[in-house]
């Protein structure tokens, strides 16, 4: 158990649900914020650096892939050798990998620092995931979770703010020196407060770390594990790809400046706050499988609606923003509960269920925003179908977990 020192006395950190959620909130913004801060400044660095949109969006996309590449690695390292060593090692290349971002001069360069921010910068999630699980029950795990989900909401919901006003009074490279200088605070602090949380046999009793990868095939062939990764991959999907679409669609279409973009970006991520409350309130009513279907059918509602609205030919900011909300209200819902869904079925391999859920669930953004860099993008068609397609597939996803239980999926860890 973890235990946090407060004077001459020490108490387990699952006690002191404050400092373990604050901990969490810091891991999880710098990594999600991280991904868009800079949307606001897409349309200048593709100018400043001489590129097209579609390279520029590569830049996003590579950071979701190598996010959810990295995560395989950092789950299995922290079932072996405990969860803060590899947290540590990977908020420092993330402060690396930014410093970088910020010193690019090619958009081939940028794209490359981003891959390694992006491999240090997943460390976060990914082992406080499995943190929780160390910690907690499935039921109370997705309760903490919410709680982070409602807190956490704040950090990326404001950052294509901050980022619009660093582009428009500093420009582009100032975001990144920024991330630079939050990622070495969120590093001092969880070097200074976070003790290690993973005391399962496992970590003192396995040969070598091939033992403890082998584990990735049993998680795979689990259909409900599938199920669940999948629902929240395809929702995260949506999301990511509203990010990489909206600068130029709003910014380039509609006409709104790189500082008022911002504060329009930060409408739908507020209701992430709504949707985790939501979760967190009827957890304990409903159960973790029927909030997870309650927030599926919200993002699908929400999806249809902005392809709806894009067929009927009416472009403007709220037929943009207003359907993202219902998305991102959805995607809150049914987020800590599917996750750990998927999780507490290894619940002695929960590093590694966490590294590949959170894999699964990136690549599945990564593939989606990196379709979407493909495609010539002249209105916000390409944007609608593919927000509205991810997220009905999100609830699509569920299928499987319904069949797996139906099939009595026992011996592969439903």
């Amino acid at each position: 158990m973890a235990l946090v020192e407060v004077g001459a006395e020490f108490r387990p950190m699952k006690d002191r649900i404050g400092l373990l959620v604050a901990l969490i909130v810091g891991l999880m913004a710098v990594a999600y914020a991280s991904a868009g801060i800079y949307s606001p400044s897409m349309p200048a660095i593709a100018q400043s650096l001489g590129a097209s949109v579609g390279e520029v969006q590569i830049t996003f996309s590579g950071y979701v892939a190598a996010f959810a590449v990295g995560q395989l690695i950092y789950g299995p390292l922290s079932d072996r050798w405990g969860r803060r060593l590899p947290l540590l090692i990977g908020l420092s290349i993330y402060i690396l990998g930014s410093a970088a971002c910020a010193l690019a001069t090619d958009v081939t360069t940028l794209t490359l620092a981003r891959i390694v921010q992006a491999i240090g910068g997943c460390a976060g999630p990914t082992l406080a995931r499995a943190m929780v699980r160390d910690l907690f029950p499935r039921d109370q795990a997705a309760r903490v979770m919410s709680f982070v989900g409602m807190v956490m909401a704040i950090a990326p919901a404001f950052a294509p703010v901050a980022g619009g006003y660093l582009q428009v009074h500093f420009g582009w490279p100032s975001i990144f020196w920024a991330l630079t200088l939050v990622g070495g605070l969120v590093l001092a602090l969880n070097a200074y407060f976070l003790e290690e949380t993973h005391v399962s046999p496992l970590r003192t009793t396995a040969g070598n770390l091939l033992q403890v990868w082998l584990a990735y095939p049993r998680l795979l062939r689990s259909v409900v594990f599938m199920g669940y990764s999948l629902n929240t991959g395809f929702s995260m999907a949506s999301a990511f790809v509203y990010v990489a679409a909206t600068p130029f669609v709003l910014i380039e279409l509609v006409g709104v400046a790189p500082d008022i973009y911002g504060w329009y970006a930060a409408i739908p991520t507020l209701f992430n706050f709504v949707g985790a409350s939501i979760s967190a309130r009827l957890m304990t009513r409903l159960g973790g499988d029927r909030v997870v279907v309650l927030g599926a059918t919200i993002t699908a509602v929400g999806g249809l609606s902005m392809l709806g609205l894009a067929l009927a030919g009416a472009l403007s900011v709220a037929t943009v923003i207003g359907p993202m909300c219902l998305i991102s209200t959805g995607g809150s819902v049914m987020f800590s509960s599917s996750t750990q869904g998927a999780i507490s079925l290894f619940a002695d391999r929960a590093g590694t269920a966490s590294s590949l859920n959170g894999f699964l669930q990136m690549l599945t953004a990564a593939l989606a925003t990196t379709a979407l860099g493909l495609i010539p993008q002249v209105d916000e068609m390409p944007m609608a179908y593919m927000v509205s397609g991810c997220a009905c597939s999100s609830l699509l996803a569920l299928t499987l977990v319904w069949w797996g239980r139906r099939s009595s999926d026992r011996g592969v860890g439903s």
